[in-house]
């Protein structure tokens, strides 16, 4: 594949390069590159491990649709957590043309303006620059988002080979366009996060954004069942998952479902949860569109994907 071999070669180079003194710095930076004759943005959050000059892994967050990077690094608390476990964390941007309203990903379903982006390899290069850095740990490489952001990890596990140890897609499902295309590698460890009552992403697929007009592209997604059971059959494990019901600890009329599918053959984990009631929202942070619904309180979705990707040792 065109990506892959675009990944394989920039890091092969990358061992050549020496890695730039100042972002070894812990803290963050604001980084550009250029990619298809497009000007591309991120930001980089160097721990303070990264002192030791050791290769550490390394965590994606893409933005949902109309969101940036800076938003979900002040949003979500991942930084904390990278500082606490030694891993870095990358914000990019999606991009945004001359008089478009808004940044999306182009998460395949077609129906972006920014359809025509190749953000598949936005995202490997992106990957490639940040191994010219900062030493990192190629088999450690994570990558989750929300919303489209959520969409846009769920197109990197279904079209990259060997790049990713493992994706956490919140509040999304695969785009129909491109299930049956869809092709995870095996080993990949998955962790999704839906929303029982999402107006937004349906959790049993069909249309997105039904009835909401502005700051959506629409489009349509399959289920819940069918995205996650996609990886799950890659990776050799069991079909129907393991359902438990997770305590509630505040009584907000929210529940979590765990669905965990067992004896998978790769040795990956392939974990899924839904939280009960609740709408288009990364719990336990509150929607942050009118029309997302109902807030839970009983998931802390970044401890969460921080946990199952970076164990305290």
């Amino acid at each position: 594949m065109k990506q892959l071999f675009l990944l394989a070669l920039a890091l092969l180079l990358t061992a050549c390069v020496r890695p730039q003194t100042d972002s070894l710095r812990p803290g963050n930076h604001d980084l550009s590159m250029t990619v298809d004759g497009l000007k591309r943005t991120y930001i980089l959050h160097t721990p303070l491990a990264a002192r030791q000059g050791q290769p550490l892994p390394l965590l994606i967050v893409l933005h949902g649709g109309g969101g940036s990077g800076q938003k979900m690094q002040h949003f979500l608390g991942f930084d904390a957590y990278a500082d606490e476990r030694g891993f870095y964390v990358a914000y990019p941007d999606s991009y945004r043309s001359a008089g478009q309203h808004a940044a999306h990903w182009n998460d395949g379903r077609g129906t972006e303006a920014t359809s025509d982006v190749d953000d598949v390899t936005f995202l490997l290069e992106m990957i490639a620059d940040i191994g010219r850095r900062v030493p990192l740990d190629e088999q450690r490489v994570y990558v989750t988002g929300a919303s489209n952001g959520g969409m846009m990890t769920y197109r990197l596990g279904c079209e990259t080979q060997g790049v990713f140890a493992g994706i956490a897609p919140v509040i999304a499902n695969i785009p129909q366009s491109i299930f049956a295309t869809c092709a995870p590698a095996a080993p990949l460890n998955i962790l999704a996060v839906n929303g029982s009552a999402d107006p937004l992403i349906p959790l049993e697929g069909g249309n997105v954004c039904e009835g909401i007009r502005f700051g959506c592209a629409g489009g349509q997604v399959v289920s819940q069942a069918e995205s996650v059971g996609r990886f799950a059959a890659a990776n050799g494990c069991d079909p129907v998952p393991q359902s438990v019901k997770l305590p509630v600890e505040v009584a907000d009329g929210t529940f979590v479902e765990q669905q965990t599918y067992a004896n998978c053959t790769s040795g990956a984990q392939v974990t899924a949860y839904i939280v009960h009631n609740d709408g288009h929202t990364w719990p336990p942070r509150p929607p942050q569109l009118p029309a997302a619904g109902t807030q839970s309180r009983n998931l802390d979705t970044t401890r969460l994907i921080v946990d199952a990707f970076f164990p305290q040792k």
